[in-house]
């Protein structure tokens, strides 16, 4: 009868926990949330977490703080948040570099699958090809004749290093359409474009941001956006497959992910916070203004399978000595 007794007074214990728990979880979040940059403050990842961060601060009713740790290409913040405790309150906004790249080309003391859980990507901004105005081609299919002939043996393009997007961008270039394009890596992107403008390198491809300021001046011509859809930016500009190349389409991901184990209830409610940054107005201009636009996902399950393939794509094509550090 005692035993009895117990048992009933354990499993009303349980039953009582396992409310109080689901209250929390329906109440979260009580405190500031604090999403971990895994790069210096300034920067593009930077600039579009803290945009993301406003919005969720005023779709949730809480502070969502930005904590900038960098170093290791990402992977030092990454990590942070990987051993985090997994109560939704330390987030990681992660990347193409944390999750793609950098596990793909070196140790990282995370696992980019297991060790989070995806939650919405932020904004997804597709590879431009631009070239220098002394390049003799206004158009990609210009380009493409003239760096598959003869003349584009002497050519070249820049990038911010080995293994970054606009390195992968040119080799992916030259193995498509059988140019030989030379690499030239310089110590950073910023680097990378100062020479395209200056003349010193003929072409980039790189991510849409960095370069609006440089084509709204002229410094350099934009030839095709390497994505499925025109970009809203640069209504004028074809895509990869409009301008004849067809299946050349990547880009870098922005996104916000917690640590695996996070309760689904916190998840869904993050979810639903990302969900709406493209419908909030001053979101729109702000990622306008910075060279983005806002791409939620579907759901983290789409936003999970999403990761999970690019990380497979990267996988097999930085498996090429020639991004090999």
């Amino acid at each position: 009868m005692k035993l009895t007794s117990q048992r009933a007074t354990l499993a009303i214990l349980a039953s009582t926990a396992l409310v109080w728990a689901g209250a929390a979880h329906a109440d979260y979040p009580e405190r500031p949330v604090t999403i971990i940059v895994p790069f210096s403050a300034g920067g593009n990842t930077d600039n579009i977490a803290r945009i993301a961060a406003d919005h969720l601060s005023e779709a949730l009713g809480q502070s969502f703080v930005i904590e900038n740790r960098g170093g290791g290409g990402g992977s030092i913040g990454a990590a942070m948040v990987a051993g985090a405790e997994a109560d939704g309150y330390t987030l990681l906004f992660g990347t193409t570099g944390t999750h793609n790249v950098n596990p793909n080309l070196r140790d990282v003391d995370y696992d980019p699958i297991a060790d989070f859980t995806p939650i919405s990507a932020a904004v997804v901004s597709s590879v431009l090809i631009v070239a220098h105005p002394s390049v003799e081609a206004t158009s990609l299919e210009e380009l493409m004749a003239l760096t598959s002939s003869d003349a584009g043996a002497a050519m070249n393009y820049s990038s911010g290093g080995v293994g970054t997007v606009a390195h992968v961008a040119g080799e992916l270039y030259n193995e498509m359409t059988g140019s030989q394009l030379l690499h030239i890596p310089y110590s950073g992107a910023g680097e990378a474009l100062n020479d395209l403008v200056a003349g010193r390198v003929q072409l980039n491809m790189n991510n849409v941001p960095a370069f609006l300021p440089h084509i709204a001046s002229g410094a350099v011509v934009p030839l095709a956006i390497a994505a499925d859809e025109r970009s809203m930016l640069l209504p004028d500009v074809p895509t990869t497959a409009e301008a004849g190349l067809d299946n050349f389409v990547m880009g870098s991901w922005f996104g916000l992910l917690a640590p695996a184990g996070v309760p689904q209830e916190v998840i869904d409610t993050l979810h639903s916070g990302m969900a709406s940054l493209a419908d909030n107005e001053t979101v729109v201009e702000r990622y306008s203004a910075i060279g983005v636009e806002a791409t939620p996902s579907a759901s983290p399950a789409a936003f999970a399978q999403y990761i999970s393939a690019q990380y497979d794509w990267w996988g097999e094509t930085l498996d090429n000595p020639a991004f090999q550090e």
